[in-house]
């Protein structure tokens, strides 16, 4: 959108990519809120409404400050969804990770049965509890800086077990049922 609008002309932003995002915004609580006007003001300079006989849109400053609205907005959904609680579900992907030298020999080794073996031999192992991500994307960035800064070559130190990883399910399940 070009920012020399001349206040005549029309913009039709139903025409903008991403549009399909003012059908789930209340349109009253932006003008109510931003713009000091009612519902039916916004809504016809979004939809180019004929008002006394001649189409309408926003202004360059009402461009502006809907610009200006709508990144408030995103920011405070944002903040928002931070701050609900990450509740486990089935959909959630747990990620266990481990500091246990020794499991971690059997994880690099796929050696589940040596795993459940050393599981049996001492009931005192301590693991941590998961943490929880609702993307593997999430979890995989997680993950991701563990191993930075240490020999490749060498045993980690720190060994991240995630349940969307097929080889590292059954060494979660074991992790599970000790």
């Amino acid at each position: 959108m070009e920012s020399t609008k001349k206040d005549n002309e029309i913009i039709s932003l139903r025409q903008v990519k991403g549009a399909e995002i003012l059908d789930v915004l209340n349109c009253a609580g932006i003008s109510e809120r931003f713009f000091n006007r009612s519902r039916a003001w916004f809504i016809q300079r979004l939809n180019n409404n004929i008002v006394n006989g001649k189409p309408v849109s926003f202004t360059p400053a009402e461009l502006f400050k809907l610009r200006t609205a709508l990144k408030i907005l995103a920011s405070e959904i944002t903040n928002f969804t931070t701050n609900i609680p990450n509740i486990p579900t089935d959909m959630a992907i747990k990620v266990y990770v481990i500091e246990d030298p020794e499991a971690i020999q059997y994880f690099i080794n796929d050696d589940i049965d040596g795993f459940k073996e050393y599981l049996a031999s001492d009931d005192m192992l301590d693991f941590p509890a998961p943490e929880y991500f609702d993307t593997e994307a999430e979890a995989l960035a997680y993950c991701a800086g563990m191993g930075y800064g240490t020999n490749e070559r060498a045993t980690p130190e720190r060994y991240p077990l995630r349940s969307c990883e097929e080889v590292d399910q059954p060494f979660i399940a074991a992790l599970e049922n000790y």
